[in-house]
Formats: C-alpha cells, sequence, structure tokens
C-alpha cells in the first residue's frame, strides 16, 4: 500500500484540527467580550465575529476533504483486501517442465473450472490473468511475453527410419 495516502489523510486531519482549534479560540474571544463589564464598539465583535465565520467555513472545507480522503482512502484498503483474499484462492504449482505457476486450489474453485494463473502478473501488477493454450506451452492472456511449459513432448519422426537415411 502506498503510506502517501494515509500521510495526505494524517496531514489533512491536522490541518482540520488546526482550523477548528483556531475558531474554538475565537468564540472564546467572542464570550469574553460579550461578558466583560466595559462595552466596546460593535466592530470589535463584528471583526470576531467574521473571523469566526471564516474559520468555520474553512474548518468545514477541510472536514470535507479529509471526510474524502477517507472515503477513499477506505476503498483502496477494501480493494486490497479484496485481491488478497482472491490471491489466497491460489497455490504455487510447479510443472513438469519446473515452471512455476499459480493453480487454483482445489477447495476454492467455487464451481470454476481447474485454472492456473501467470505468476509474473500476479507479483509484478497484482493482476489475476489466467494462463490459457494446449500442448507444451501455455502462455498469459495480457502478455504473450509470458509463457510457460508444462510438458515436454517427444517429436515424432516423419517419413523413414534413422537406419534408412544412410542409403
Amino acid at each position: 500500500m502506498d503510506f502517501s495516502s494515509i500521510e495526505s489523510v494524517l496531514g489533512l486531519a491536522s490541518t482540520a484540527l488546526g482550523a477548528t482549534g483556531k475558531a474554538v479560540s475565537t468564540v472564546e474571544a467572542v464570550r469574553k467580550l460579550l461578558a466583560s463589564e466595559k462595552k466596546s464598539g460593535n466592530s470589535e465583535a463584528q471583526t470576531l465575529l467574521n473571523t469566526l465565520a471564516t474559520e468555520l467555513t474553512a474548518a468545514n472545507m477541510m472536514n470535507v476533504q479529509l471526510s474524502e480522503a477517507i472515503k477513499a482512502l477506505s476503498r483502496e484498503l477494501k480493494k486490497q483486501d479484496d485481491f488478497e483474499n482472491e490471491k489466497a484462492r491460489y497455490e504455487l504449482f510447479q510443472t513438469d517442465q519446473h515452471d512455476i505457476v499459480f493453480r487454483l486450489r482445489g477447495d476454492q474453485a467455487n464451481g470454476q473450472p481447474m485454472h492456473f494463473i501467470c505468476p509474473v502478473c500476479l507479483n509484478a501488477d497484482r493482476l489475476i490473468s489466467f494462463i490459457s493454450g494446449e500442448g507444451d506451452f501455455k502462455v498469459c492472456q495480457k502478455s504473450s511475453h509470458h509463457t510457460f511449459r508444462f510438458n515436454k513432448t517427444g517429436y515424432a519422426r516423419a517419413g523413414r527410419a534413422s537406419t534408412d537415411w544412410a542409403v
């Protein structure tokens, strides 16, 4: 997981907390002004109330940004959790020719046919990509550069027997 997302959310939370703290200080200043025995002009109270309105607006905007960032982080964590759950359905498998692929666990098939997935795509791109094909070689459906050798079939000779070549 990219920790910059978490750092961003923590930064927003810290900034929102600071803005809320400023608004609380302004509220206290308004209370003190109203409770004081000396009656100052309305201009000082108006200035404090305008400051309070600005600070509350800023705090509200930061809280909205913080809420959106937390929702995005939550979606990212769910996406990663879903991927890890899907990945857990597979196990490493060594082919007869010693290539390593991932194979669907029999107890995790959930009605799917037995299949293999590409370890390169899984580990590098965090992508479930099926391996397909028949015969000795199978290929990743995402990249034809990801080939896997499953069997070794001997080559059948056509034509004459080897002793006939000396004729």
